[in-house]
């Protein structure tokens, strides 16, 4: 398999988690496209332990711990500002940034074109617990060549209470890939 490809980044505030048993049910609120996908990186995190007895490794554990995410985008819509970090935009689109405002935890979700033995495949993947910081301002003039400077958020992920971070799903079309998607962020 191959990823060629990375498109959608869909974003949508977790608004609450039920549990029932041993299964988590996250409810979110409306989603939205958070620009176009530059580029995207997960790395889980774990937490490790090694038991060494009689001289030799007995027994070693490795468990997720959380994640680093770090989304670029060709734009960051009105929508992430408020969504994602608890800024006020104004009715004449004035966005104003308080030392008060604190980020919300998201839901994401992207899909990947994905070549499996010269096939082409979109793999939808959900990240359903993230938190995100803003990025820092970068800016330059333009000098002998023109140079594209774009939002890059980085943020935590975190799993469910029912210890679920992340799931992913191959489909034949963009279409199913991206009607998944919204699948896993339900609202109410």
């Amino acid at each position: 398999m191959a990823y060629v490809g990375l498109a959608n980044p869909y974003v949508a505030k977790l608004k609450s988690t039920s549990t029932s048993g041993a299964v988590t049910t996250p409810v979110y609120e409306a989603g939205f496209l958070c620009g176009k996908a530059v580029s995207l990186n997960i790395t889980p995190n774990y937490n490790e332990a090694s038991l060494y007895a009689d001289n030799i490794l007995d027994e070693y554990v490795k468990d997720f711990k959380d994640g680093t995410i770090t989304l670029g985008v060709d734009r960051l819509p009105s929508t992430a500002v408020t969504t994602m970090f608890g800024h006020t935009v104004g009715e004449d689109g004035e966005i104003k940034f308080n030392t008060n405002d604190s980020a919300n935890y998201v839901g994401v979700g992207f899909y990947v074109d994905e070549l499996i033995d010269g096939v082409k495949k979109y793999t939808a993947m959900v990240l359903y617990k993230c938190k995100f910081t803003e990025s820092a301002d970068d800016y330059s003039t333009k000098g002998d060549s023109i140079e594209f400077k774009t939002p890059s958020l980085e943020g935590k992920i975190a799993a469910l209470d029912d210890g679920q971070w992340k799931s992913t799903k191959s489909f034949d079309t963009i279409a199913e890939a991206q009607a998944w998607i919204t699948a896993q962020f339900p609202t109410a």
